[in-house]
């Protein structure tokens, strides 16, 4: 890979550097993640690299972060229009896709000895979980749930979590590559506990 201009700006090298830590963590996974590699594959020196993320831990948060904020945002665009139980289906067929689809989100989700070694990554998945179970829940609100603000987290976390459970350890009960099984699994199952 090319050296980025050295008049880059933090922006563009923070981005470059997180660019190549998610394809670094995609193909070797979190525990693995090789901090040289990233400096190489962004193009910056290790010095620019440690100015920018002073810890490898530094830097795997900071890519959880962005990760999940790409997550949230996706999540987001689920169509509300539908009515709760729907808006459930779309945010379950969407998270499902998420987590199929995106490297290093499966990456961070998988409950190997590289993701248990790493500290504090149990908070993050916390952190990931909660957020996620609120802006669903938020969602499904605007959709027209009406039950209880702790029974309607409760079903959103629920979904979240059988959502990564389904995606890690694939069985025959569930395609989790085909979205017409997706949808149906979430319509037939998940879709009323939600009112």
């Amino acid at each position: 890979m090319r050296r980025l201009r050295t008049n880059a700006s933090r922006t563009e090298q923070e981005a470059a550097i997180l660019k190549a830590a998610a394809e670094e963590v995609a193909l070797v996974g979190v525990g693995r993640l090789s901090m040289d590699v990233v400096a190489r594959q962004a193009g910056v020196s290790r010095s620019t690299l440690y100015r920018r993320f002073p810890s490898r831990d530094a830097l795997v948060t900071e890519l959880g972060r962005h990760t999940f904020e790409l997550a949230m945002t996706r999540l987001q665009m689920v169509a509300v229009d539908s009515g709760p139980r729907e808006a459930a289906v779309a945010a379950f067929r969407e998270g499902v896709r998420l987590l199929t689809g995106e490297p290093v989100m499966r990456r961070f989700l998988q409950l190997d000895g590289d993701f248990t070694a790493m500290t504090g990554m149990f908070d993050e998945a916390r952190t990931f979980l909660t957020s996620a179970g609120t802006a669903m829940a938020k969602a499904l609100r605007a959709a027209g749930a009406t039950m209880s603000d702790a029974d309607l987290l409760a079903v959103c976390e629920l979904h979240i979590r059988l959502a990564a459970s389904l995606v890690q350890v694939t069985t025959d009960v569930l395609d989790v590559t085909d979205d017409d099984a997706v949808t149906a699994y979430a319509r037939t199952h998940l879709a009323p506990l939600v009112h």
